[in-house]
């Protein structure tokens, strides 16, 4: 207990208990030997019902033991990382093929099913799950854990601590096409890459299109959730946030610290600034460049989207109102209503 208290930076308050924290769990299901957090005050009644003995929480719990610490949801995180599993023992194993001219550092950890084109490199305590395929020319970082099939494709580059959930794909073709006079389309070879920076989390079933030409980018530490498409030649800045189901068309500039909520769309070949919200199922249709948050279709700042929609509503009532005073006017005067 007093090595979580230490990772954690937690000032222990209360008696602790003489078993060993072994888990983390939720209150309806914790055990005498279970940690659990408390994020927010509103779920102190179902911790206090809950058979768990230490709790980590901002603020002293009359009877219980709590490791106080200035923010729980960090401390979830911290807490989590310290009980998750081990990732595997390094080795290739014998069901993987891997091309001559690869290398592999000495402790990367490559699954039955893997295939690794020529000339990929692989850094150190690397994980590459079952049935991941990495093309020709393709460079992964340092302690990256690829989900089983996931799809790099050639010549894209993967940062340090790179994080690929199951059935992403990097460097799948951008979206290029050309209309013939006959009305036929033609494609437009895709003959850039992608760059994926440190840190950064693509969720499962994403496709991170290659630039026709130079490089698709997502920033250092960005975090994508699933579903989420991000067209050719876009580019991502740092710690953005994409949620599921998001649409980038190609060549938009995202800058460092964006938020995109679920299903929003993003229309091509305009810049979205630092420090810019844009809420669920938002449509952005032009640059927005003032930092700040933004929603609707197509999207304005949120309190004067906020107003336009009262207004809908308000004419809503307007029309409501203007049908009753005419059928009252029709009834006061005979043959008014036929006038209007």
């Amino acid at each position: 207990m007093g090595e979580v208290a230490s990772r954690l930076g937690a000032t222990i308050v209360g008696d602790l208990p003489a078993a060993p924290v072994t888990g983390v769990a939720d209150p309806e299901d914790a055990g005498p030997t279970d940690l659990v957090l408390l994020v927010d005050r509103k779920y102190l009644p179902r911790i206090e019902a809950s058979s768990a003995r230490v709790i980590v929480a901002a603020e002293p719990i009359e009877g219980r033991c709590v490791l106080q610490v200035p923010d729980p949801r960090l401390a979830m995180a911290r807490v989590l990382s310290l009980f998750q599993v081990d990732r595997p023992v390094p080795g290739v194993h014998p069901g993987a093929w891997v091309d001559p001219t690869a290398e592999l550092a000495d402790d990367v950890h490559v699954a039955a099913g893997v295939v690794i084109g020529a000339r990929v490199r692989v850094g150190a305590r690397t994980v590459l799950m079952a049935g991941t395929v990495l093309g020709d020319d393709v460079v992964v970082g340092e302690d990256v854990l690829l989900h089983p099939r996931v799809v790099v494709e050639s010549g894209c580059r993967l940062g340090d601590r790179v994080i690929l959930q199951a059935g992403g794909v990097v460097g799948s073709d951008g979206y290029g096409f050309v209309r013939l006079p006959d009305g036929r389309q033609e494609k437009v070879p895709q003959v850039g890459i992608v760059e994926i920076g440190d840190d950064v989390e693509i969720g499962a079933n994403c496709a991170i299109d290659r630039a026709t030409l130079g490089v698709t980018r997502i920033g250092a530490g960005s975090k994508i959730d699933n579903l989420v498409h991000v067209g050719h030649n876009v580019q991502v800045g740092r710690d953005a946030l994409l949620v599921a189901q998001v649409g980038i068309s190609g060549s938009t500039r995202l800058g460092d610290r964006v938020v995109l909520a679920g299903q929003v769309g993003v229309a091509g070949h305009l810049e979205i600034a630092d420090d810019i919200v844009v809420a669920a199922r938002g449509a952005v249709t032009k640059s927005l460049r003032k930092p700040g948050m933004y929603s609707g279709f197509p999207a304005r700042p949120h309190r004067e989207n906020l107003r336009r929609e009262a207004s809908v509503e308000a004419i809503a009532g307007l029309k409501a109102r203007l049908a009753r005073l005419e059928a009252q006017l029709a009834a006061e005067v005979p043959g008014s209503a036929d006038r209007h």
